[in-house]
């Protein structure tokens, strides 16, 4: 358990078989690499089964007291369970199951949530191996894995962790709560966020925002590593960590799986998208100036995340270089 994260809380031996006697006995555990925020393990079942095992990020704070939690960040696997409930039906969406869950803190001080394992290879670590075919077959795919999620129309708009605490009537209103707490976040990690331009933008984007009038269902963080494929052919096997999903624009989806990006989504991305809908992605002014919000937002957590979750090493450099040159960018579009 040495490779554990400074948020990230594995079961030990003993409550594994505590919490998952409904399902049968252990017969040998793992802790499954790639995660960077909740930990998850894979268990061997004496039937032969294989299950995933997820736990939820305790709510520690750091000897200066900061929670290392970030403000949206709280009761995500309890919503992650219910989007893949939502999503249990949906034939199109290769998503885990739940299996089981203990949300009750009886056995272990984290939330636990149990689901199938999906077959396939991580696409980040698959990518260079595969043809550009391949590649674009995966893109295709996760475009209409996002229209046929956009099919789901919540109640609400917003992030639902949490009892929806950050959620709201509108979408101008909701991404107004996210910011402002992105913008606290930064301020307690003493990360420069640059929040003046973060807060600016969502006044220049406040009219292309509030023509979002549907709430529906968006897996807002579907990067390559969320993306399980056969590197065979490009085939997308499976889609995981729902926890980010949220309600509301689908061009979220979109430009969440391309984290370090300014320019036009994928080609391939958004010809899978728009098979699925049967019509034209209308990607216009107002779309630019929601989809630059988006991905300002994203790379402002990016930047503050990497304290809370204790994040080391030389790829920091490269990672906080890129985030500032696409920030650059993001802000020229949006006039802040």
């Amino acid at each position: 358990m040495t490779d554990l994260l400074p948020t990230q809380r594995a079961l030990t031996r003993e409550e594994l078989e505590a919490i998952l006697a409904p399902l049968g006995r252990v017969s040998d555990s793992w802790l499954l690499s790639g995660g960077t925020f909740s930990a998850v393990q894979g268990v061997e079942l004496d039937g032969g089964e294989t299950v995933v095992v997820k736990t939820s990020v305790p709510e520690a704070r750091d000897a200066r007291g900061r929670s290392r939690l970030l403000g949206y960040e709280h009761d995500m696997l309890r919503a992650e369970r219910d989007h893949l409930r939502l999503v249990a039906p949906l034939d199109a969406v290769p998503a885990p199951r739940v299996l089981h869950e203990d949300f009750s803190r009886a056995v272990a001080d984290v939330d636990v949530l149990v689901m199938t394992l999906v077959p396939g290879m991580p696409w980040d670590d698959a990518t260079d191996v595969m043809t550009p075919e391949s590649n674009a077959r995966a893109h295709h795919q996760v475009g209409k894995i996002l229209a046929v999620l956009g099919g789901v129309i919540g109640e609400r708009f917003g992030l639902p962790a949490d009892g929806f605490r950050l959620g709201d009537p509108t979408w101008p209103g909701f991404l107004e709560r996210l910011v402002a707490s992105a913008v606290d976040d930064a301020a307690a990690w003493e990360v420069d966020i640059e929040p003046a331009r973060l807060l600016a933008g969502v006044e220049a984007a406040a009219e292309a925002l509030a023509e979002v009038s549907a709430p529906t269902l968006v897996h807002a963080d579907l990067w390559h590593g969320n993306v399980l494929v056969d590197p065979n052919n490009g085939d997308v096997t499976g889609v995981v960590d729902f926890e980010r999903s949220l309600f509301g624009d689908p061009l979220w989806g979109l430009a969440g799986g391309e984290t370090h990006s300014s320019g036009p989504f994928e080609a391939a991305k958004v010809a899978g998208y728009e098979a699925a809908t049967g019509r034209p992605l209308r990607l216009d002014r107002s779309a630019e100036l929601r989809v630059a919000l988006y991905r300002l937002w994203s790379m402002a957590v990016q930047l503050t995340e990497i304290g809370p979750r204790g994040f080391e090493g030389g790829w920091l450099d490269g990672h906080r270089a890129s985030i500032r040159a696409n920030r650059a960018r993001l802000h020229a579009i949006l006039g802040v």
